[in-house]
Parts: structure tokens; sequence; C-alpha cells
């Protein structure tokens, strides 16, 4: 009886396992999908290839000065906040008048009184203080600094010019930074104003790439802090000296969007149009081996391509073929620009829609 239950056992298990594996057998049936190699392509042909030398350089105001009061007082008003833009004429600040009106009115006096005493010292040589141009020269000036009236002119006409700056205005348009003064304290270097419409751009090249740029040619500015923005400005001038490091300084203009501010880092992209070139995009070429390749799309199949990178730009490659290796190029092929990683020669490929 032993024996036999045995063998009955024995016999369910083996149907139940061949049951589960024809199971499992039939589920990775219905799973399994072939892989599809999908693809996207783009023909190959001649075109404009835009060359490009990439530059780190440094934004500058094309105007820039520390501006302050001429006359000493006493701060008594602030018109401005930094970053505030201001135009040419403008009230900056202004000093206590009150105490430069008085100043003007003493200064005032004391000269009339000094012209008083020139009259008289005139009378005594026998002159008129309305004939003074008769007096000779050396005599007129001794009379003028013996009397106090060169002294009393000077200190007039500094009082007048110190009331009438009493109001600090912007000599040119701008944009206010760095005010230093403080309310109530006597006066003295205000703020700093900077034109920053017009920005210049200071960058520096290579003895080498000295004849890729030339004064009038554009180039493409991005701030380091959001290379999304893109400015174009003009190459104004070239520096005709090299340097201890062998690098010449370029200067650009660029007209200010308001994304750029006095002493930002940006990068700069100098351009020169170069015709008729095999241009590809640079998802095209692989490494593979230590060499470039690509893959052409031929039938239906990928067909692997050694290739020769000659020149390069952000987004794109000039191209030949390394015909050293078997490679061969046509205008009209048709390259594989995505979806290429994990290719290899003579693999089956679609088209994606």
């Amino acid at each position: 009886m032993l024996a036999v239950l045995t063998v009955m056992a024995a016999a369910g298990c083996r149907e139940k396992g061949n049951a589960e594996s024809e199971d499992m057998a039939g589920m990775a049936r219905t799973d399994y999908t072939a892989e599809k190699n999908e693809v996207t392509v783009e023909p190959l042909e001649y075109r404009t290839f835009h060359k490009q030398l990439i530059c780190n350089g440094r934004v500058q105001a094309s105007e820039k000065s520390r501006i302050s009061f001429s006359a000493n007082g006493t701060l008594a008003k602030i018109n401005v906040r930094e970053g505030q833009q201001v135009s040419k004429g403008e009230i900056l600040a202004s000093l206590d008048k009150e105490q430069l009106k008085e100043q003007f009115e003493s200064a005032g006096l004391a000269f009339e009184k000094a012209k008083m005493t020139l009259a008289d010292r005139l009378l005594d040589y026998g002159y008129s203080i309305t004939d003074t141009a008769d007096i000779p020269a050396d005599v007129k000036r001794a009379i003028y600094i013996n009397t106090g009236f060169s002294d009393a002119g000077m200190a007039f006409r500094r009082a007048s010019r110190d009331y009438s700056s009493a109001d600090l205005r912007a000599p040119f348009d701008g944009k206010v930074a760095s005010i230093t003064a403080i309310l109530h304290e006597t006066s003295g270097a205000f703020c700093t104003l900077i034109a920053d419409r017009t920005l210049n751009v200071m960058f520096s090249i290579l003895e080498t790439e000295y004849n890729f740029v030339h004064v009038g040619q554009a180039v493409t500015i991005s701030p380091f802090v959001d290379e999304s923005i893109s400015l174009t400005g003009t190459v104004t001038s070239i520096n005709p000296t090299v340097d201890q490091n062998g690098q010449i300084q370029v200067t650009a203009e660029v007209r200010n969007n308001g994304s750029l501010l006095d002493g930002m880092n940006v990068r700069i992209i100098v351009e020169n149009e170069l015709p008729h070139q095999q241009v590809v995009k640079k998802s095209a070429v692989l490494i593979r081996d230590d060499m470039e390749v690509l893959f052409r799309y031929v039938d239906g199949r990928s067909l692997w391509t050694y290739v020769h990178v000659v020149m390069s730009n952000s987004t794109e490659y000039v191209i030949e073929a390394n015909t050293e290796r078997g490679g061969e190029l046509n205008p009209g092929d048709l390259i594989i620009v995505s979806g290429n990683l994990n290719l290899g020669d003579d693999t089956a490929v679609e088209l994606a829609e």
C-alpha cells in the first residue's frame, strides 16, 4: 500500500510541474514583443557651416562715474535709490541750502565792501573805479591785492558756485549704484552712476585666432547666470598688442535689454560662415573603439560608417568620410541622428513617426 501511494504522489507532482511549466511558457510567448530600433534621420547635404569661436568675457559700462558734491555742506535730501534709472540733469540729492545761502550772502557783502575800499584807494592814485583800464598793470595788481578786492572776488565766486551746486545733478543718463552718503552728514562722494543702456563686453582671443575676428563682426552674448538669454553685439575694437599670455584684447558693444549688469561674466560666441560643407548634428557622431563613426540608413538597416570630424560648433559637426577605414559618404545619404546609441552595423531599424 505504501509503495502504491508513493507512486501515485510522484505522478501527481510530475503532472502539476508539467502544467506550471506549460503555463509559464505560454505567458512568455504572450508577453514577448520583438524589440524595435526606432531612429530619426536627416539627409546629408552640403551647406553653410557656422564656425564658432567661444570665449569668456566681462561686461563693462560704457560710462561709469563716481558722483560727488563740489560744495561742502550737510546732506539734506536724497531723491534716488540704488538701481534707479535717471536722466541727465535729474536731481540726485541736495545739500542744506540755508547754510550755503548764508555763506553766499556773506561773501557778497564782503565783496561789496572790498569794492568800496578799492574805489577809495583808486582815488588816492587819481583814478576812478570806472576807468581801471587806464591803470598800469603792475599798479592795478598791487592795489587789488592790498585792498583785498581779489580775495573777496574769488570768495564770492566760490560761494556762488557752491550755492548753485547745492543740487547734485546726473551728468548723463544712467543707473544709480553704490550710494555711500548718509542724510545729515557732511557731503562728499554720493554714488556711482552707470550708463548701462549700451555696454562694452571685454574678451580675449589667442594670437592664432586673430584673423578670425574683425571690427564690425556680429557676436552673440549670453550671461553665465542664464544662458538662455542671447543678445547680439558688434566688435568695436581689437587691441593691436599681444600680451604676455599670448592673448589679444577685443571689445564688443551690445545694447542692453536689462539682463546684463556692469561687471557680469558672459560667454561670447564669434561666428564665421564657411560655405559648402558636409554638416551633421552632433548627435549623429559616436565614438566606437576610439574612432568617430556614424550610421547611415539604407533599406531599413543601419550601416556603420567611419568618419573624421573636421570642425565643430555648439550644435553641429563638419565631417568627411574616413576612407582609410572604408568610410563612404555621398550627398543625400540618410544619416541617423537619434536612436543610434545602441546600434551595431547592419542592424534592423525603423523610422520613427
